[in-house]
């Protein structure tokens, strides 16, 4: 009798399926840091330039509008061309920017290096998660890309418990030394994809067999098939799937940018506080991506959508309504169990309504979306903190963003056919 069931035990654990989600986890921790690291870096950022808060919102959005330029295009070229050397190059692209960014003597040179990570972390992101997912099947991919995505949830971890430390050695120039150690990071997660990844042969579980032409499957009800890249493009699964990942970039976007000014310059919640709970977010991160992935591959990616999407919209309440210790907490924790949900839902949906040569492509396009949406959420919510001196309006629009993908959640679920709800087909 097996000691471990069968079903802790999947078939692509013991191929090389596995080695290439240990790569995609990497890239994911290293994409990660330059996604989530200006929760606690916009604060020093603010102080060393003199910045107003439209000013530092507008260093968030330069990388996000980067990554939203970039996205699209990378997904288009790596589903034409191949995608390691895209990951590859774009990691040590950008480990050169993060300390660039470091070094930086003036805000316009920051500027500069945040347009670069920017669009380096999504031509690396994209053709990685087009590497990955044809190595599995429909019903392992919400649970693969969950997995994989839970680096960035490490990123989050990593980034809470260095801020403290440095922050007590470097004081207001701690954010700095921050982008050196993930300039290193960045390095490693270059050497690393160079090392070990590969594109996944014609056999693997999501790729349809060699010499077949056409979608492994039908990419959607009446769709059209065949062409590059117009099968993405013309799909209204995609675009619906792209919507949502809107949705979700703004409201990550508001996290990301608002949350270490809003509790430590607005609330004086002390820096050890403000990084244990970016930490906790971290941590409960991991199992907000790996845990949805899995639950989408039996209920559907639109079920699971609209339930993260309802805790986000709470979330955000909270921070808005009641600014006190106790329900940061709170909101913080909700926050943890959702904030990389969404990206691991996208990343499953982007291969389940195109053939495997167009993941990326796919993929590159809901990534765009997400940039679009964490691009705007700091450029509108800058303008308003400063109006009204205050960032909880900014989480008031999170949450009534939040609603709007739950609803768009639903639409997805009761569109897609029943027998592909489940990631049957």
């Amino acid at each position: 009798m097996a000691i471990i069931p069968a079903v802790f035990k999947p078939a692509w654990i013991r191929t090389y399926a596995a080695v290439t989600l240990a790569v995609g986890v990497a890239v994911n921790l290293v994409v990660g840091f330059s996604q989530y690291v200006q929760a606690l870096t916009v604060p020093g950022m603010k102080a060393s330039f003199a910045l107003s808060y439209t000013e530092t919102f507008v260093l968030v959005a330069s990388l996000f509008l980067a990554r939203m330029v970039t996205a699209a295009a990378a997904g288009a070229l790596a589903s034409r061309y191949g995608g390691r050397w895209m990951t590859i190059g774009s990691l040590l692209v950008s480990a050169g920017a993060m300390a660039l960014l470091g070094w930086s003597p003036n805000y316009w040179m920051a500027l500069a290096a945040m347009i670069v990570i920017g669009g380096a972390s999504a031509s690396a992101l994209v053709p990685m998660m087009g590497l990955l997912l044809p190595w599995f099947g429909a019903s392992d991919r919400g649970t693969a890309t969950g997995i994989a995505t839970a680096g960035g949830s490490f990123a989050i971890i990593m980034t809470g418990i260095l801020t403290p430390p440095l922050d007590r050695y470097f004081g207001a120039e701690a954010w700095r030394y921050l982008w050196y150690l993930l300039s290193l990071f960045s390095l490693a997660g270059g050497l690393l994809s160079w090392g070990f990844l590969r594109a996944a042969p014609p056999t693997a579980p999501g790729r349809q067999p060699a010499g077949r032409r056409g979608p492994a499957r039908p990419a959607r009800p009446g769709g059209r098939a065949g062409s590059w890249p117009a099968e993405v493009y013309t799909n209204p699964y995609v675009w619906l799937v792209t919507t949502m990942a809107i949705c979700s970039g703004f409201v990550q976007g508001i996290f990301t940018s608002g949350y270490g000014a809003y509790l430590g310059l607005e609330h004086n919640v002390a820096v050890g506080t403000v990084g244990a709970l970016f930490t906790t977010v971290g941590i409960l991160g991991i199992a907000s991506t790996i845990v949805p992935g899995a639950l989408s591959d039996r209920m559907g990616r639109g079920t699971v959508y609209a339930g993260v999407f309802l805790i986000q919209a709470a979330s955000n309440a909270l921070f808005w309504l009641w600014p006190d210790l106790a329900a940061f907490v709170v909101a913080s924790l909700l926050t943890g169990i959702t904030l990389r949900a969404a990206i691991a839902l996208c990343a499953a949906a982007a291969g389940d309504y195109v053939p495997a040569a167009m993941v990326p492509a796919a993929f590159g396009l809901i990534g765009m979306g997400a940039s679009i949406g964490t691009t705007v959420s700091p450029a509108i919510a800058g303008p308003i903190a400063d109006a009204t001196q205050t960032l909880k309006w900014a989480f008031a629009m999170g949450a009534g963003v939040s609603l709007l993908g739950a609803l768009l959640g639903l639409i997805l679920h009761f569109r897609t056919p029943r027998q592909r709800r489940r990631g049957v087909g």
